[in-house]
């Protein structure tokens, strides 16, 4: 529940705020602000690892949080500096990383394989009478040193490993942070090398309320560093890591020795602390957050009950701070994290149950797991503005927030519109009420007209890892609708449930939530219909091709989502795109069942029931995108399969010079001309997908048997993407 966001919202960024249509928010309230999204459920989401692109990082849900983050490199290794792990990054090399169980809330274990260290990551989080706002949690980091016959690249471990030392230590920095710039305290003095247990730093925050972090330590480690700074910029730190660490060689030891080491400094109220521990391989740690009890946060989440089943008078007596502490240290937090893990186990077992089934293959529940795992743990939320491209300028959007999951940590630690639809059949399953507050924040990211922005980059950690070339969003530019595959499948749940299932909780709140949304997914349609509509009644065309593009085979089409799919070779307002008229019919289906299953008045139904007839209709579906001597249903458009990309020659005096690739049209006798574009692959399957074709449908058998044809789409491995062609496989794009 998002009370916080409008509470710290500038009034610019509020419904019903003066400035252009592309910026406004829809006039309608939030949806991430129902009741629903109150009370225990945004207590139990209020801290988890929310930030999808590092390695390891918690955060809470809400803006200007506490982050905390966990940070190690080789020592010994050359170039150290340049290696430290912090952002995950595909350019780091790890061999394996990923969590491998994960609920979404309370509990994840992942495990990261790092030349010769293995890392295990396992946190839980723990709610109790007395614990803090969201609950206490902590990290138990295992670290193990991995021979060559353990790891999976054994060349390539022992060619990076042939200048180190042979050494078996690795350095670890876990830092605590605080996003509005308030100053953390730091309790460094009196560290000892062999000490078990030590309070680390404290502060307070309006949410976390009075906190602590501490530290135990399992195994012997080397004395403890520090460096407290002051910053607000969170999208740098490793940045600040390198920039502080320092070289130290003992006296009279060899250049095994020699490490790097944090300075021990603290600068004027520091709202960064990072902690560096130094140990010999196998070693293990553990990190526990204490957060306090604040009003801010009370009021935001409603009541909470800590005890299923206690009335007030018989609720379990507050628990002291040595209490909490020992509850998440040592054997009790080991036996702790075990449980969580068995609950996993076994809710997967009951979500999922086709999958323990005997007769499935051998590993395919391991498999299973870490994809939902690994899904959960890719969730992350976001606060911040897009940047919008107007005539002339670019201006920031309103201000929003987003929970959402990730396509991926490594390369898009971000949300992404049509990727979200597809996470949420997954994440629907798993658990109803996360998704349907995750699909409550990209609804809110509505403007006035009905556009949601594709990609959402949202913060200064978000826009550190994006290209500056993509950054800017165009309001014209659409993405699949997919949001309408589980909203729909929302509103079946209601129509077939039982009288004892609709009376459910779950239920009651689905059912609230879609009336809720209504109104925000007909203005969505409606845009789509608006601005993305074809040239003749019934197409679609997808904005956002470059029709002056020389440096590119076939212009990308990043808007639909496959970017780089042969669409016409020569963008013009022509087209007409197969999967967006599909998509259409999809959205517009689903939003007539949803409203017919409320029971909303007949009239706002309507509209949406006869564009679903008009576009649902196969006769004007062949029409437009039919060809009767391949069987295809393919995208239409100026298209000529008579280009190449070839270098340009530069003539001077001096000689002939190869310039850069650009398009030529090597057939002066086949120009480009309107007809179908013969690719088949992926697009022509959207009527098939999107079940356009009726049983009785002629073309249904055809499209199977085309589907079934090896030398098309068909392999023992699944579907190609595209039909193998000259023209269009096998040649570079650009």
């Amino acid at each position: 529940m998002d009370t916080y966001d409008t509470q710290n919202k500038p009034p610019s960024a509020l419904s019903g705020s003066k400035g252009p249509p592309e910026t406004t928010p829809f006039a309608k309230p939030k949806l991430a602000d129902l009741p629903q999204f109150g009370g225990q459920h945004a207590e139990d989401l209020l801290w988890s690892t929310f930030r999808p692109g590092q390695y390891f990082g918690m955060r809470m849900r809400t803006p200007k949080s506490l982050l905390a983050g966990l940070m190690w490199f080789n020592p010994h290794r050359p170039h150290a500096l340049s290696n430290i792990r912090h952002n995950a990054q595909e350019r780091d090399g790890l061999t394996k990383y990923g969590w491998e169980a994960h609920d979404g809330k309370s509990y994840g274990r992942q495990e990261l394989y790092d030349e010769h260290f293995h890392l295990t990551t396992s946190w839980v989080k723990r709610q109790c009478n007395g614990c803090g706002n969201g609950g206490d949690w902590a990290l138990k980091l295992d670290a193990q040193h991995l021979s060559n016959a353990q790891n999976p690249v054994e060349e390539d471990v022992q060619a990076a490993d042939e200048s180190q030392p042979k050494s078996r230590r690795m350095s670890v920095m876990f830092y605590i942070a605080d996003e509005r710039e308030q100053e953390l305290l730091l309790e460094p003095d009196g560290w000892q090398e062999h000490a078990k247990s030590r309070l680390l730093s404290s502060g307070q925050h309006p949410i976390a309320g009075d906190w602590q972090l501490h530290v135990t330590s399992t195994s012997d480690l080397k004395k403890m560093r520090h460096l407290a700074i002051q910053t607000p910029h969170m999208h740098n730190l490793t940045e600040c890591v390198q920039h502080s660490l320092v070289l130290k060689r003992s006296k009279g030891q060899s250049r095994g020795g020699v490490a790097y080491q944090l300075p021990n400094t603290a600068a004027p109220k520091s709202n960064v602390a990072i902690f560096q521990l130094t140990a010999t391989l196998p070693f293990s740690m553990e990190v526990v957050f204490l957060g306090g009890q604040s009003n801010e946060q009370k009021t935001i989440r409603g009541p909470v009950n800590m005890c299923a089943g206690c009335t007030p008078e018989k609720s379990p007596k507050p628990e002291t701070q040595p209490e909490r502490l020992a509850a998440l240290s040592g054997w009790r937090l080991q036996q702790l994290l075990q449980e969580r893990e068995t609950a996993f186990d076994k809710r997967f077992a009951d979500t999922f149950g086709q999958l323990s089934n005997q007769d499935m293959p051998a590993g395919i529940q391991p498999v299973a797991k870490a994809a939902l795992s690994n899904m959960l743990g890719g969730i992350g939320y976001f606060y911040g503005s897009s940047l919008i491209s107007l005539p002339n300028r670019t201006v920031p959007n309103f201000e929003a927030a987003l929970f959402s999951a990730v396509p991926s940590r490594s390369f898009f630690p971000r949300g992404f519109l049509w990727d979200e639809g597809f996470h949420q059949l997954l994440i629907s399953k798993w658990d109803p009420a996360m998704s349907r507050d995750m699909l409550a924040h990209w609804l809110d990211l509505m403007n006035k007209q009905g556009w949601i922005a594709r990609e959402q980059i949202l913060g200064a950690e978000a826009r550190s890892r994006v290209p500056a070339e993509y950054i800017t969003q165009q309001p014209t530019s659409a993405n699949p609708p997919t949001l309408f595959l589980v909203l729909a499948q929302m509103a079946d749940e209601i129509a077939t449930a039982s009288a004892d299932v609709a009376a459910s909780v779950r239920m009651r709140d689905q059912q609230q939530f879609l009336k809720a949304a209504f109104p925000r997914m007909a203005a969505w349609l409606t845009w789509f219909n608006t601005t993305q509509a074809g040239p003749v009644p019934g197409s679609y065309r997808w904005r956002g091709r470059d029709p002056n593009s020389l440096t590119e085979l076939n212009p990308k089409t990043l808007t639909s989502g496959l970017d780089d799919f042969p669409r016409a070779s020569h963008p013009s307002h022509d087209e007409r795109h197969l999967d967006l008229r599909c998509w259409m019919a999809l959205a517009s289906r689903a939003l007539a069942t949803i409203g017919k299953h409320l029971n909303l008045p007949r009239r706002e139904v309507l509209p949406f029931e006869k564009t679903a007839e008009l576009l649902e209709d196969i006769q004007s579906l062949k029409r437009l995108h039919f060809s009767d001597s391949t069987g295809q249903f393919l995208d239409y458009g100026n298209h000529t399969e008579a280009i190449q990309l070839q270098h340009v020659i530069h003539r001077t005096p001096q000689g002939n010079f190869r310039g850069p690739l650009q398009r030529h049209l090597v057939d002066p006798s086949q120009p480009p001309k309107l007809q179908l574009v013969p690719h088949f692959g992926y697009v022509s399957l959207f009527p098939l997908l999107m079940a356009l074709l009726d049983p009785s449908d002629p073309e249904l058998g055809q499209q199977l048997k085309l589907l079934k044809q090896p030398d098309l789409l068909w392999t023992p491995y699944g579907l190609r993407y595209l039909l193998p062609q000259p023209h269009a496989c096998l040649m570079p794009n650009e």
